[in-house]
């Protein structure tokens, strides 16, 4: 039978059973995480004193812990003289999240006393231990659910010193609930399990289904799941048998036929022809059959041929557009390259801020001197491919920013032109100065002066322990983690952990601690920290996008390709817009089915997203704030650079979808034999784009080489963005 009561301070009492002259084993457990620096120990105190007046002579354990197990030391009470205990509670420091992984290992046979708020917020785990147990509670602001859940798992006393005696006079120690312990099953993992009418004693099932719970002869048993509700009046029988099964899934007659393979789809890129179907960023490409023959100009073959790409003020291909027209003082015409040459490019020109209009053209129909394309001849055109982004870039450098137009003529291909590329990069500016040096100076902040005062490890903590109320910024946490974490990990981890303590931590917090956690290889609590994440920020696409590849960290693959093909369907969040992160999302579908296929479930995948990817690297960039702008510098192994702008002028649009939407990611593929070699990152800070927000930013870069193959490995990188203006490097490696 369980017994769970309430006491009060001023009439508290215990039974407690006791051999004369024989000392007990007892093993208190100490709750100091952050959130246990407001608890009432006045309270906790008068309690030991009481049980300790009861057990006159004892053995005790001492356990204190928060995020993990922080100490462990052995004490002897005799003749009910408990002091030196209570001196070494008095003297606690309270830091870091919350949990009961592994307290039971510690725990001796015996009494075990076990002291806090029953706020877990680093993982959920319900140790059992063996003997005796009282959870003792001293705050008024506490998890009821989750104490009562451990006193119905140990068959123990939940002790809350919290309530004190109602306005009837009741007595302090009423019995508020006493019953059996029922164990069943209900056929499914983690169903809601709870009596009707007070939802405080509830239970989940396990992953087998199996469930206790807490209840009397005649209670209603309600369980819950995927919105059906089942309920059963108890009886004296406390093995029940409560399966969904009735309604379980019903199998359908499956036709499994052998795929027919099919031919080879591939398309010219920077690089030559590749395999469509392996690519991984988009590329678009039409051939002469798809040329009208009544076209006349080369304006012709493309207009209407490729979506989002659009001809200027003149319609001519030297004034094609294949991005957002954002750019203020940037050119924001393409680059079209005939058989490899590539053409001089138009100029755009403005009148003011926002206000966009063609630079202005002469009778022959050439703009800003530049002479057009109506030299290339419709019929003789073999094939027109449009590449964007980094692929584009990648190759021709800076002048591939606004995307390339490549026009394969027929003629080219008939000579099968053998002569040696050219190297298009050296037709422009974008050479890298080895010479430049990156800013790479420390991060100086009032706070981390004062810790840098510490003369040792524990001089700085304790400076930290002083300093902590005073600064509530975002970032304080995350920066003063990668203060600690080079001397101690451990330390780093419990300051760091304080951000899930908080009842409500910004965004920008709890994205950082993901970024950083994920960085330093602290998959477990990745995926804690994601999963708040989604709970506190359900209105922001990347939550769930974080879920799964945390999921997909900790070797939970079914979990990670559930929520990825949820946000392809959008099923994740009807009022969310997931097309704006299909491309990052695919990708790592594909990756996750080529690697664990015999692992997982894969009826559900859409067919376009089983087609393996493979490139010699991938990269990942992810921020914490998108209302930063930054510019992202790429300097390829050929010592050319090009940039990646995160700006209102490069791309508006994208910004204010960021923002809406709640995304801060962007994936870039590295392929092809020039991209062998060493890369180098470096990225500037050009401050927050809204006057007044001093918002910081973390921003991470991932590499995945050799991705999609079975030797894939990742590495990550992070920085903290300063001041504006300042580059510093983000990552260096080496594609092989």
């Amino acid at each position: 039978m369980i017994k769970i009561r309430v006491f009060a301070i001023i009439a508290l009492s215990l039974t407690i059973q006791f051999v004369s002259g024989q000392a007990k084993n007892v093993t208190i457990c100490w709750d100091v995480s952050k959130s246990m620096a407001v608890g009432n120990h006045e309270k906790e105190f008068y309690f030991l004193d009481a049980y300790f007046k009861d057990v006159k002579a004892a053995n005790v354990t001492l356990l204190t812990f928060a995020n993990q197990l922080i100490s462990k030391e052995e004490f002897s009470v005799v003749g009910s003289d408990w002091s030196l205990i209570k001196k070494n509670l008095q003297y606690q420091n309270y830091d870091g999240g919350t949990s009961f992984e592994g307290l039971e290992s510690f725990a001796q046979n015996g009494d075990v006393l076990l002291f806090t708020d029953g706020k877990q917020t680093v993982g959920s785990a319900t140790p059992k231990f063996n003997g005796g147990v009282f959870i003792v509670n001293g705050k008024k602001d506490f998890d009821r659910a989750n104490l009562n859940l451990l006193a119905i798992i140990n068959n123990g006393n939940l002790v809350n010193l919290s309530e004190n005696k109602d306005s009837n006079n009741q007595s302090d120690n009423t019995q508020i609930y006493s019953g059996n312990i029922y164990q069943g099953t209900t056929g499914l993992a983690n169903a809601q399990v709870y009596i009707k009418g007070n939802k405080d004693e509830f239970s989940k099932s396990d992953s087998s289904g199996n469930f206790s719970v807490h209840a009397r002869v005649g209670d209603t048993l309600v369980i819950l799941y995927d919105n059906k509700r089942k309920e059963q009046v108890l009886g004296d029988n406390r093995s029940i048998d409560f399966s969904f099964g009735d309604e379980g899934i019903q199998l359908k007659e499956v036709v499994v036929t052998e795929e027919a393979k099919t031919a080879v789809n591939e398309v010219t890129t920077g690089y030559g022809k590749e395999n469509k179907e392996k690519l991984g960023y988009a590329v678009q490409s039409i051939d002469d059959e798809d040329i009208s023959d009544i076209a006349i100009t080369a304006n012709n073959a493309v207009q209407g041929k490729f979506s989002g790409v659009r001809l200027g003020q003149n319609d001519d291909l030297s004034q094609v557009i294949m991005r957002p027209s954002n750019s203020i003082l940037g050119n924001n015409y393409g680059l079209i390259v005939v058989d490899g040459v590539p053409l001089a490019q138009a100029r755009t020109g403005f009148k003011g801020l926002g206000d966009q209009q063609a630079a202005p053209s002469n009778a022959s129909g050439m703009a800003n001197d530049v002479p057009g394309t109506g030299f290339i001849d419709p019929n003789n055109i073999a094939e027109i491919t449009v590449l964007k982004g980094l692929a584009a870039t990648n190759r021709f450098g800076s002048m591939g920013a606004n995307g390339v137009l490549l026009i394969t003529t027929k003629t080219a291909t008939v000579n099968q032109i053998k002569e040696e590329r050219k190297d298009l990069a050296l037709l422009t500016d974008n050479i890298y100065d080895v010479k430049v040096k990156v800013n790479n100076k420390s991060l100086v902040t009032p706070y981390l002066k004062e810790l840098k005062k510490g003369k040792n490890l524990q001089e700085a903590y304790d400076i930290y322990l002083k300093q902590r109320d005073n600064y509530a910024t975002s970032e304080y946490l995350l920066d003063v983690y990668s203060f600690f974490h080079g001397s101690s990990p451990e330390i780093a981890k419990r300051v760091l952990t304080n951000i899930l303590e908080k009842e409500q931590p910004s965004y920008e917090e709890l994205r950082g601690m993901y970024l950083q956690t994920t960085e330093s290889a602290y998959y477990d609590l990745a995926l804690i920290t994601a999963n708040r994440m989604l709970e506190v920020f359900p209105n922001k696409i990347q939550s769930y996008f974080d879920v799964g590849m945390a999921n997909n960290m900790v070797e939970n693959y079914q979990e990670a390709l559930i929520m990825f093909n949820r946000i392809i369907d959008g099923t994740a969040n009807s009022k969310l817009n997931f097309q704006k992160i299909e491309k990052v999302v695919g990708a790592e579908i594909r990756n996750l089915v080529n690697k664990e296929r015999k692992h997982i479930d894969i009826s559900k995948v859409d067919q376009k997203y089983r087609n393996n990817l493979t490139y010699n690297a991938r990269l990942v960039l992810d921020w914490t704030n998108a209302d930063a702008e930054f510019v992202v510098q790429f300097v390829n192994p050929q010592k050319r650079f090009f940039n990646w702008e995160h700006t209102e002028t490069s791309d508006r649009k994208r910004i204010l979808d960021e923002l809406q939407q709640g995304f801060s990611i962007e994936p870039f593929e590295i392929v092809g034999a020039d991209t062998i070699g060493d890369w180098l990152l470096n990225v500037t800070y050009l401050g927050n784009r809204t006057e007044g927000n001093k918002t910081p930013t973390f921003l991470k870069c991932k590499v995945q080489y050799n991705f999609g193959k079975p030797n894939q490995r990742n590495e990550e990188f992070i920085v903290r963005l300063q001041e504006s203006g300042n580059e510093q490097q983000l990552a260096k490696f080496t594609v092989k």
